[in-house]
C-alpha cells in the first residue's frame, strides 16, 4: 500500500464541510501527512458578475477587486476551518483557485502530487446538476489518486 503523504480536501464551505475537514485531518494526523484544503470560486459566478455588472462604471464596481476580496473572505474562512478542525501537529496549506472546481480540485491534485482526495458526495437536486454530473461525480470519475468521498446527509 502506498504511503499517504499528502492529501487534498475539497471545502464548499456546505453545512458538511466541517466533517469532511475533520475527516481529511484524521487520516492527515494518522498518515503525518500534509493537508491542503482547497475551495473553489467558481467560474459561473465570476462570469455572472461581468454580466450584471458590465455597464457599472469603474469607481462602483472592479470585477478584480471582487475576486481579491472573495479571495480573502475565502481565505479567511478557511483559515477558521482548520484552525477549528485540524490538530496543530498537522502541518495544513489552505489554496482558493479560480475556475471550474472539478477542474481546479484536479489541478491542485496533480500540480501538488496528492495521494488522496477527500470530498462530501452532498447531492443539489436541481436539473443542471442532474444533466452534467455534480463536482464530486466529476472528481470520482477523473481523479488520478483514490478518492474518500464521505455521504455525510444522514
Amino acid at each position: 500500500m502506498k504511503t499517504i503523504k499528502r492529501i487534498v480536501v475539497g471545502i464548499d464551505f456546505s453545512t458538511y464541510a466541517q466533517r469532511i475537514m475533520e475527516y481529511g485531518a484524521g487520516i492527515a494526523e494518522r498518515n503525518m501527512a500534509e493537508l491542503i484544503a482547497v475551495n473553489v470560486i467558481n467560474k459561473r459566478q465570476i462570469d455572472y458578475i461581468k454580466t450584471v455588472c458590465k455597464d457599472e462604471a469603474p469607481n462602483v464596481f472592479s470585477l478584480s477587486k471582487f475576486i481579491n476580496d472573495e479571495t480573502a473572505r475565502r481565505t479567511h474562512k478557511l483559515d477558521d476551518l482548520i484552525r477549528h478542525c485540524v490538530s496543530t501537529k498537522v502541518s495544513t496549506r489552505p489554496v482558493i483557485m479560480i475556475g471550474v472546481p472539478f477542474e481546479e480540485i484536479l489541478n491542485v491534485v496533480d500540480n501538488e502530487h496528492a495521494d488522496i482526495v477527500v470530498i462530501s458526495s452532498k447531492g443539489r437536486s436541481n436539473f443542471q446538476d442532474y444533466i452534467f454530473g455534480t463536482t464530486s461525480e466529476k472528481i470520482f470519475r477523473h481523479c488520478p489518486v483514490p478518492v474518500l468521498s464521505l455521504n455525510l446527509r444522514t
